[in-house]
């Protein structure tokens, strides 16, 4: 078909389907609606009744007089319902972790409030645990000094000792040396661990406070 039989067949369809509104309306009630709707197959119906519910087309419903009064859009597909689904829950768990957030937020207020009145006693606490560790850490290292001093010396006696029994008996001692120094040593490294625990706790401390309960007030 040419171009201006296309344009032909496409104006006469129009002229058709516009005459055949008109004498729907004219036929119909004063207050009926008329209900237009493409089937699956592309074809256009026209009826006083909805279209049949197993269409998944947009509707659009014509007054008496021939104009459109609504557009009824097509019903979600399977997928559209399965992603509303999935955006709903997304909102919902979203909104809950707000209030979650929201609620530890003010928890962690009132327990930086309890603990603390100020900045400078934060700042104090941490000079007192560091000061406490600090000191526990040093015995452990004078501890330790001595003990590697004592394995020396009995190093030297198990060298210069010709008796099988006083050998034996060295041998004992520096493996008793052994395991105190592997524990002091354990011992200061967990020491070691704990003021940089303490410390970044209340490094956290301090910025919270400053956050929460200062800038809060402002």
């Amino acid at each position: 078909m040419s171009g201006g039989g296309k344009r032909g067949f496409v104006w006469w369809r129009g002229v058709f389907w516009g005459l055949l509104v008109l004498v729907l309306a004219l036929v119909l009630p004063a207050h009926a609606d008329i209900y237009r709707w493409v089937d699956d197959d592309g074809t256009v119906h026209y009826s006083n009744t909805p279209q049949p519910e197993a269409s998944q087309r947009e509707r659009r419903v014509f007054d008496s007089h021939g104009l459109m009064r609504e557009i009824i859009p097509a019903p979600p597909t399977a997928e559209e319902r399965e992603q509303a689904r999935a955006e709903q829950e997304q909102a919902q768990q979203e909104l809950e972790a707000a209030r979650q957030a929201r609620a530890d937020q003010a928890s962690r207020e009132r327990q930086l409030r309890q603990a603390y009145e100020n900045l400078d006693e934060i700042e104090e606490l941490r000079a007192r645990r560091e000061a406490a560790i600090g000191a526990d850490i040093a015995r452990s290292e004078a501890q330790e000094t001595t003990l590697l001093r004592e394995r020396e010396r009995i190093r030297q006696q198990y060298a210069d000792s010709e008796s099988a029994s006083s050998r034996e008996r060295f041998k004992v001692q520096l493996d008793d040396l052994e395991d105190r120094i592997a524990r002091e040593r354990a011992y200061r490294q967990g020491q070691e661990d704990r003021l940089s625990s303490v410390q970044q706790r209340l490094d956290l401390d301090r910025e919270d406070y400053q956050r929460l309960v200062i800038d809060g007030e402002g």
